[in-house]
């Protein structure tokens, strides 16, 4: 229960300094950090007492959410928010070594696919709203 209230409060913290930072940078920027900084979090928890074969699992992953971030950046702003929200989903996968055997602290899944689940679905509201008013504009000019 402490985790899941810990998650609800730290999501919401995120989407406050996001706000603020967004002053001084796109959401855009500041989606893509949060993906790649999150990737690869459970690269640190695979580097201490776990085999070789979850690491490159691990490494593999964060690599794999790192371009999906680049992806997202450069060509479409919706695949951040998506990728966050796999990460909620990664997260899952090593709750009680569901599926992923990764040795890390019992509460981090369920904190962890909180903060994601929130702060994805709030990135795919944002870049939502601004792909309709980015039509919205467009159609006017015409």
């Amino acid at each position: 229960m402490i985790e899941t209230i810990s998650g609800i409060v730290t999501a919401i913290v995120i989407i406050f300094i996001s706000q603020l930072l967004s002053k001084y940078f796109t959401n855009k920027l500041i989606a893509a950090t949060i993906l790649v900084a999150i990737a690869f979090i459970y690269v640190g928890f695979s580097l201490k007492d776990n085999p070789a074969s979850l690491i490159i699992i691990e490494v593999g992953i964060a690599l794999a959410l790192y371009f999906v971030a680049i992806i997202g950046y450069t060509r479409n702003n919706l695949l951040i928010a998506y990728g966050i929200i796999f990460h909620g989903i990664w997260d899952i996968f090593h709750y009680n070594g569901f599926f992923i055997g990764t040795e890390i602290p019992d509460y981090w899944p369920s904190f962890c696919f909180i903060i994601d689940i929130i702060d994805g679905v709030y990135f795919l509201l944002i870049f939502f709203k601004s792909k309709q008013f980015a039509h919205r504009t467009i159609d006017r000019l015409k």
